[in-house]
């Protein structure tokens, strides 16, 4: 009777209230949640693909596009009387909401050149533990059904929240993710956890209806855990064709460039060392590179840490200035790539490695390659004369057959040296060393002959 009383007192006090502050009317409804407002949505895509997103634009001119205007209630909202709230509404997990703060301020106006909100999914409650692991989130210990997303398996950690911490949200906050993950920025960077204070409005997710044709089928999502997302063929076709536009060759998958992309990478899993000097591996990409057999002399590397899609790991590193202007050379004609999967610290890891070949020709000065012709012409006419002398009884031939040996091997490594000068192709590391070594035995030979000549 109590509770009667009180809601047909309320019903009293909402209807003379009409009554007197009519001009106030709208946004008396609005404040106890009897009506809606609309929030435009801008085109940056982060809500992709309940909301549309802008093709072909940067994210600065999306910033300024209107894509969605959904109809949303204002929150907090309610009438308290007598120290009770009524027509309040509680937060739920899968609700959208717009929130706006300083933070989302001074974001907003570095990014996008104007202050506003943010608009994002609820994802976790106050006091719900959360943790991101191989691409998907757990709330509570258990990964939510969310048709929502723009792809499975594509929920990531980033600044705020890494991968595989296991984190519980602030009794006055809550946990926002955008609907397309890998494109979001959300809770998981700088924007952290939302405070309850800063929410504007809400789309409860019994509102989303219109939405829900936008969604997807998550029936097979959890069969790609712990596999790789990036398809190697495509990436590369759809790099070629970006090659092709910028009047670029084409890159040809390369195996040897496979083999050593995938040694770098495995060894940088089980090093956890993702530098490019390979610090602590001491597997750098010279040395993967030549122990795969690759002979050209032109090397590059992109080492990328995440789970990408082909279209995705491409849109990404063109991004960045270095790695557009390597995946545009002209120097390289050959392309190997490892998706490579491991542990790193008990959390699952993805490392893509690119490997990126080409040939230069080395055009030796002529000077330099007849110089191991003369040496090849010397060789072949003194060897002879000292291999007459074998069983002379006034040589040592213990010296002889050394001196012997040591002409041979300088007139065989001078041949192939020869060999791969005159024809513009460069040394293979053994032959270098070749070249290092000839000094040394052109002094030993000396001595040698001295000695025999006494």
């Amino acid at each position: 009777m109590r509770n009667l009383f009180l809601y047909l007192l309320l019903l009293i006090f909402v209807a003379v209230s009409g009554f007197v502050l009519s001009p106030y009317l709208g946004n008396y409804l609005l404040n106890l949640g009897f009506a809606t407002e609309t929030v435009p949505i801008s085109g940056t895509g982060s809500m992709f693909p309940t909301f549309p997103k802008s093709e072909g634009v940067s994210d600065k001119v999306a910033s300024t596009q209107t894509v969605a205007q959904p109809k949303m209630m204002r929150y907090p909202q309610g009438l308290t009387v007598f120290g009770r709230t009524f027509f309040s509404y509680q937060l739920q997990i899968g609700d959208i909401i717009e929130f706006q703060s300083e933070l989302t301020d001074k974001i907003s106006k570095e990014k996008y050149g104007q202050e506003s909100g943010f608009v994002k999914r609820i994802v976790a409650l106050p006091g719900m533990e959360i943790e991101l692991r191989d691409g998907f989130i757990k709330v509570n210990g258990h990964v939510p059904d969310e048709p929502f997303t723009a792809k499975p398996r594509s929920t990531y950690g980033g600044d705020f929240i890494p991968d595989c911490q296991t984190k519980k949200v602030p009794s006055d906050s809550i946990f926002v993710l955008g609907d397309n993950r890998k494109a979001s920025l959300d809770s998981r960077f700088e924007i952290g956890y939302v405070k309850l204070t800063d929410i504007r409005h809400v789309l409860p997710l019994k509102e989303q209806e219109p939405y829900k044709k936008n969604w997807r089928n998550t029936e097979n999502d959890l069969q790609f855990a712990h596999t790789s997302t990036v398809d190697v063929r495509d990436f590369v076709t759809r790099l070629n064709k970006v090659r092709r536009e910028k009047n670029q060759p084409r890159l040809k998958i390369q195996e040897n460039l496979n083999k050593s992309s995938r040694i770098r990478g495995q060894i940088i899993l089980n090093t956890d060392d993702f530098s490019v000097e390979a610090t602590r591996s001491g597997v750098t990409l010279e040395k993967a590179v030549r122990q795969a057999g690759y002979r050209n002399i032109i090397f590059a590397e992109l080492i990328i840490r995440g789970y990408f899609q082909a279209d995705e790991l491409l849109e990404n590193l063109f991004e960045f200035p270095d790695s557009t202007k390597i995946l545009l050379s002209e120097e390289y004609q050959d392309i190997g790539m490892s998706p490579i999967l491991g542990d790193v610290n008990n959390c699952p890891t993805q490392a893509i490695v690119i490997h990126l070949g080409g040939y230069k020709p080395p055009n030796y000065q002529k000077e330099d390659v007849e110089s191991w012709k003369k040496l090849i012409n010397n060789l072949t006419e003194i060897l002879p004369s000292w291999e007459n002398l074998k069983n002379a009884s006034n040589i040592d031939q213990r010296k002889l057959e050394k001196l012997v040996s040591l002409l041979k091997t300088r007139l065989a490594n001078a041949q192939k040296i020869y060999g791969r000068l005159s024809r513009n192709e460069w040394l293979t590391v053994d032959e270098e060393q070749m070249v290092k070594n000839d000094d040394r035995l052109h002094s030993e030979a000396e001595i040698l002959i001295s000695e025999l000549n006494k």
